[in-house]
């Protein structure tokens, strides 16, 4: 009896230390959700200020397209792709930019900024608001789409697809809906800002929409094409008796000497060649941005369209 009673006070310890270990197991299986609950609820505010600060960055970017634009409107009467406003901005960590001296990485803010951009020319593209009714030179610029339609063998039931439906949507808007062939109850089609607003809409197929891309644009109003940012495809198809080859020697001559005037790229054409002065120019107004802005692991790209008018530069629309 005295050798049991000496083996009880044991027993009763080990059970207490069971206990109390799977007490501990209990609190970490309930404590567990929570700990990781706090995890995530951080791990999503942390994403959610690099995403703000991303952003703010890439409204940065377009502000700094916005100043360029400017001064060079100050300085230049023409727009080439030998100015500034052409130079692509490589990826550039602002960060690094803004650490003074007397600091070292660890005293500084350890998100790492990252910024590229570039500024494209968008009147070197095709302006398909130029195909819209209310142009007096519609039928012109027709002509010009067909040239360029054709030489990216796009099937001649997309190019009509397309022709009616830029027609109808950048009619001139009258008082009177039955003016312009509609009636009160018919829903009118809504200006498109983006060609990117084509993307499987109005039965554009998606690769006539990739064909069409890197050549065409939508600017608020219809605009003529400069010579000094045009691709070969758009000169083509914008000078009614240039072929391909006259586009080609042109931006040759564009390389080695840009163009002051028209008189310039008369210059370097055969003499029956004629250059429409509507259709033709060697400046521009409204201008594409396209650029990147990452915060660790947030990326933002922002694709913005601006017009520069009277010595200021606007933001037309930005996504």
């Amino acid at each position: 009896m005295k050798q049991l009673k000496h083996h009880r006070p044991k027993a009763q310890a080990g059970a207490a230390v069971v206990m109390a270990l799977f007490i501990v197991v209990l609190c970490t299986l309930a404590i567990s959700p929570l700990i990781w609950n706090l995890f995530a609820t951080a791990k999503t505010i942390s994403v959610a200020a690099a995403r703000d600060q991303a952003d703010a960055v890439s409204v940065s970017g377009v502000d700094w397209a916005r100043v360029i634009l400017r001064e060079d409107a100050r300085v230049s009467t023409t727009d080439t792709l030998t100015e500034p406003w052409a130079v692509p901005l490589a990826e550039s960590r602002i960060n690094e930019g803004l650490m003074r001296k007397e600091e070292n990485a660890t005293e500084t803010d350890d998100r790492e900024v990252v910024l590229t951009g570039r500024i494209e020319d968008a009147q070197g593209r095709f302006n398909l608001r130029n195909l819209g009714a209310g142009n007096p030179r519609q039928q012109t610029w027709l002509a010009g789409f067909s040239k360029l339609c054709d030489l990216l063998s796009i099937p001649t039931e997309q190019r009509n697809l397309l022709v009616q439906t830029l027609g109808s949507m950048f009619m001139p808007i009258l008082a009177n809906p039955e003016e312009q062939g509609t009636t009160p109850d018919e829903v009118p089609i809504l200006p498109a800002l983006r060609w990117g607003e084509f993307r499987g809409k109005y039965g554009i197929a998606e690769e006539t929409w990739n064909q069409l891309r890197p050549y065409v644009v939508i600017l608020p109003r219809t605009s003529a094409v400069n010579a000094n940012t045009a691709s070969a495809e758009v000169l083509y198809a914008v000078v009614q008796d240039m072929s391909f080859a006259d586009a080609q020697r042109v931006i040759a001559q564009r390389e080695r000497v840009t163009f002051r005037d028209l008189a310039d790229i008369r210059a370097v054409l055969n003499p029956n060649i004629t250059i429409n002065n509507d259709l033709i120019t060697v400046n521009s107004n409204y201008f594409l941005v396209e650029g990147t802005a990452q915060v660790e692991e947030a990326l933002i790209r922002t694709r913005a369209l601006l017009e520069r008018r009277d010595q200021r530069v606007y933001v037309m629309w930005r996504q």
